[in-house]
């Protein structure tokens, strides 16, 4: 996006220059700005985490550290509306639709293990941004419920396939998330993504379709 929709200054006054008024961007209204800047940091704010700073910022998206401060006022609010602007990318990808429905049943595990596990990475990393006490609102609500109904549509012609409610899909995932994880506190622990796809498939002691 070029700078200049970013810039503070106004429409410039008629010097009888009308064809450069013309060409002149218009300033981008404050809430689609904030929105702009909020969406740029995001990954930003995963590469760099708690380190990023808002000169940085400035810097990648071509305009004035002071315009992020006018949009923000301090860098602890830029940092709440890039964790909620995560979120929102996340719960927008959910109702897009997160794998292929047609894939083969293993091809659709597999394709959901390895996000998932991006994913639950990342979002633990956003977390690690904001205050302890603010995390819960976060992680339930609307987001909670399109990430099942999402896991459940995906599964959808497994019906006759799979023994778990579809509702309860949602839950296996997020498990699996969170082992995919496990070495971040306990290197021994993390599993592999073909460990997890076998587990969800099979269990501990079901026998692949088709196998002896």
């Amino acid at each position: 996006m070029d700078a200049t929709d970013l810039s503070d200054a106004t429409a410039p006054a008629d010097t009888g220059d009308t064809e450069q008024a013309r060409t002149r961007a218009e300033p981008m209204p404050p809430e689609q700005r904030r929105a702009m800047i909020a969406e740029q940091a995001v990954p930003l704010f995963l590469e760099h985490g708690s380190a990023l700073t808002t000169r940085q910022l400035a810097e990648h998206l071509g305009i004035a550290e002071g315009t992020v401060f006018r949009a923000f006022g301090d860098k602890e609010s830029l940092t709440r509306a890039a964790v909620e602007t995560f979120f929102a990318q996340s719960r927008a990808r959910m109702e897009e639709g997160l794998v292929d429905p047609t894939l083969p049943l293993e091809q659709k595990v597999a394709a959901l293990v390895s996000g998932t596990r991006t994913w639950m990475s990342r979002m633990m990393r956003m977390l690690s941004l904001i205050p302890r006490e603010e995390i819960p609102q976060l992680l339930s609500g609307p987001g909670d419920t399109a990430y099942r109904e999402a896991i459940a549509a995906v599964f959808a012609p497994d019906a006759d396939q799979i023994t778990v409610r579809s509702d309860r899909l949602g839950s296996i995932m997020r498990i699996a998330g969170m082992a995919a994880n496990a070495a971040r506190f306990d290197e021994d622990a993390g599993l592999t993504d073909d460990e997890l796809v076998h587990f969800i498939l099979y269990g501990i002691a079901g026998v692949p379709r088709g196998k002896e």
